[in-house]
């Protein structure tokens, strides 16, 4: 059996905590290296690390200064010695089986990397371990999995629904200082595999908090489209149709972004829109390509042009705006 390294990230979580270790100590696959690093964090999180290294000989603590998610991540990284790598956030759980069924789908497959799905559970409600004892594992290759990240479905731009072979992700960090972490990362660690395997079983439990960072807007949030930018070249040079489909996607996260700067009150409001502007000037369709999209993506490529977006988005606005993927 394989050594498996958990990576857990700490931070101003003592509420969730000990419900994300319970369900890594509880696994049964039992032949991990569990990693909670306390990024500096000002409750009782540190304590409560330590005292579940304590009660497991599993569990290595780290604590540092804060630093962010992705620093804590590469600290983590930089300790693992495991044979493989997993990610869990510390407000999410995982089922019993979580290591077990994506180790196996790496094992049976020949596969560089396996993620399963995912529940998603509101904050204060908890679910039972998955029932379920079988799981379809289904195989594919970089191409199919990048375009699953694409519609945001099976093999998602999180890290955290994924078990890595080690090597994979050597050389490899989070970049520290981003929102959206996880878009800069995945989309290349897909693009290195030889092959990828994915279980259908809502193995991993991603609590939905009201006070997260992701659930409110700020400047940072367009970090998404730096990270949607350095994805777009490395498609354009490797996988031109998924390019293509891309290119689109970018016009829609820009259009959902200028909107959502139009609804909320926040610093540097019109450096964000205009900052959304030049990363749309950067993406350019020939009028035969835009001819062949639907009269739905034809509206979004020419709705997020900088001279129209502003006019265009407050009309959305105006008219019950909801988020497009």
């Amino acid at each position: 059996m394989g050594l498996i390294s958990v990576i857990v990230p700490v931070y101003k979580v003592e509420q969730y905590l000990d419900r994300c270790v319970e369900s890594i100590v509880n696994q049964t696959y039992q032949h991990l290296e569990i990693i909670l690093v306390d990024d500096g964090s000002p409750d009782r999180c540190p304590e409560m690390c330590d005292e579940w290294a304590e009660k497991d000989s599993r569990i290595k603590v780290i604590h540092k200064e804060n630093g962010g998610l992705s620093d804590a991540r590469n600290a983590g990284l930089e300790a693992a010695t495991g044979q493989y790598i997993a990610f869990v956030d510390s407000d999410d759980w995982i089922d019993k089986t979580f290591i077990d069924y994506l180790y196996r789908a790496i094992t049976d497959t020949g596969a560089d990397l396996s993620a399963c799905d995912v529940c998603f559970v509101p904050d204060g409600e908890e679910l039972p371990d998955c029932m379920e004892s079988f799981g379809t594992v289904q195989t594919c290759f970089p191409e199919e999995a990048i375009g699953e990240l694409l519609k945001g479905s099976s093999f998602r731009a999180t890290v955290w629904n994924k078990i890595y072979k080690a090597e994979l992700l050597y050389g490899e960090t989070f970049e520290i200082g981003r929102l959206h972490e996880d878009e800069f990362f995945s989309y290349r660690i897909f693009d290195k595999c030889s092959r990828l395997a994915f279980v259908d079983l809502p193995l991993y439990c991603y609590r939905q908090r009201a006070d997260s960072i992701m659930s409110t807007y700020s400047i940072g949030h367009l970090d998404a489209l730096e990270a949607y930018s350095r994805r777009l070249e490395l498609l354009k040079h490797k996988y031109p149709d998924l390019y293509r489909r891309d290119k689109v996607l970018f016009c829609v996260a820009c259009l959902n972004l200028y909107c959502d700067a139009l609804m909320h009150q926040f610093d540097n409001n019109i450096v964000a829109r205009n900052r959304i502007k030049e990363y749309r000037r950067r993406i350019h369709f020939s009028f035969s390509e835009i001819v062949r999209h639907s009269l739905k993506k034809k509206i979004y490529i020419i709705g997020s042009l900088p001279l129209i977006i502003d006019l265009f988005a407050k009309l959305r606005v105006c008219r019950g705006y909801q988020q497009d993927g």
